[in-house]
């Protein structure tokens, strides 16, 4: 929650207009939100356990309120920094302290499991500690270059432009976690916790697939906000679509080839039906390869507007779709849900791609000159990959 009110100022905003205003103009003021917010937070935890503390204790479990605070400070830092790196098109960077992050936490994890026998959540907290922190100072360094020497006159202008942006995308993005938790919640009405447990191995089963879209939206949308070519944004817009579609749908066909008897090995008899709620998600997986691409167009090209307008489509479907088959249905009615409301957003934001820039069905078919661009894409990356490996001997 603290995140999502921090990403008004310090979210995708920032990678947008990076490219467009002064880099100290986007980073102080993401600063002093971070630091705005967390004190609010810090006044609340004095005040809310004394008056409403059944209801603060649902949100922040009890004793880890400093935790919360500190863990937040430094993940929005971390989250600015990277944020920087992604709008000047650093993707490679990027990359190489968010692995060195993610190292840092697997290892630490380890040490204190395996080597100081310490298996307690605060063992897990110390690391988040450190790899959060390594995270934001890497970070730090890699974007102080193009802050030095940069104004920060006209911020309150600049601020007013990323806080319009940054509601504008955080809506969209409540609305697409709202869209996730209502079936979820119908579901437990309806048919109790053990669906509930249910489904919910089915999603996370099918996250992992949905890392491919987001992956390739990020560079996607780092790309289309740092230049102003409509034909250009167009054009990777319907590749990068065509790759994301692709890999999706293998790694999905490869998922559902599993035999639902491992699925009852790997967790238990009451799991049988795990395949039926992947193959009822399924299309709902490639509706959310199609619309992160789509997403990630529309917003780079300043327009996230039109992601809010599709993920309301897709939550007004949503509650008519999960009312009438989950009573029907159970978690095969939830996960067919969560289909139909991604496939009406990805259909709405079709249309309206359509509508602007004038694609034609047949540009959506692969061809020859996109087995091309993939080509080169991975040629490009191997020669970058090459010349830093032999810069580094």
């Amino acid at each position: 929650i603290l995140q999502l009110v921090i990403d008004l100022v310090a979210g995708s905003a920032v990678i947008y207009f990076t490219t467009r205003k002064p880099i100290s103009q986007l980073v102080i003021p993401a600063y002093g939100w971070i630091i705005f917010i967390l004190a609010i937070y810090t006044g609340i935890t004095y005040f809310a356990p004394q008056y409403f503390p059944d209801a603060f204790y649902l949100i922040v479990p009890q004793g880890f309120e400093y935790h919360v605070l500190f863990l937040t400070f430094l993940n929005a830092f971390m989250l600015t920094h990277y944020n920087v790196l992604i709008g000047q098109t650093r993707i490679r960077t990027y990359n190489q302290i968010f692995v060195v992050q993610i190292s840092v936490l697997f290892v630490s994890v380890l040490v204190s499991y395996y080597l100081l026998g310490d298996k307690s959540v605060f063992s897990f907290i110390y690391s988040l500690y450190m790899a959060y922190g390594i995270g934001g100072l890497l970070g730090f360094i890699a974007i102080f270059k193009s802050m030095k020497g940069s104004s920060i006159d006209g911020w309150i202008a600049t601020t007013r432009s990323v806080v319009n942006y940054g509601f504008t995308s955080q809506a969209a993005n409540i609305l697409h976690i709202g869209n996730k938790r209502i079936s979820i919640w119908i579901l437990k009405y309806f048919s109790g916790l053990s669906s509930v447990g249910l489904y919910g191995a089915g999603v996370q089963l099918t996250e992992g697939l949905r890392l491919i879209g987001q992956s390739i939206s990020l560079v996607q949308f780092s790309s289309i906000a740092s230049q102003d070519s409509e034909e250009y944004s167009r054009q990777l817009t319907i590749r990068l679509m065509k790759l994301s579609l692709a890999v999706t749908l293998v790694a999905l066909l490869l998922l559902l080839l599993i035999p639902s008897s491992v699925y009852v090995h790997i967790f238990k008899k009451d799991f049988s039906d795990l395949k039926l709620i992947i193959a009822a998600l399924s299309p709902g997986v490639l509706a959310l390869a199609a619309n992160t691409i789509f997403s990630g167009y529309f917003s780079g090209i300043g327009q996230p507007k039109i992601s809010l307008q599709v993920n309301a489509i897709g939550f007004v479907v949503t509650l008519l779709a999960a009312w009438f088959l989950i009573p029907l249905l159970g978690y095969i009615g939830a996960a067919l849900t969560a289909s139909f409301s991604y496939s009406s957003s990805v259909i709405a934001q079709y249309f309206i791609f359509k509508r602007q820039t004038g694609t034609l069905f047949r540009e959506w078919m692969p061809d020859k000159s996109d087995y091309l661009f993939l080509v080169s894409m991975v040629r490009k990356f191997i020669k970058e990959t090459t010349t830093k490996i032999d810069g580094q001997k």
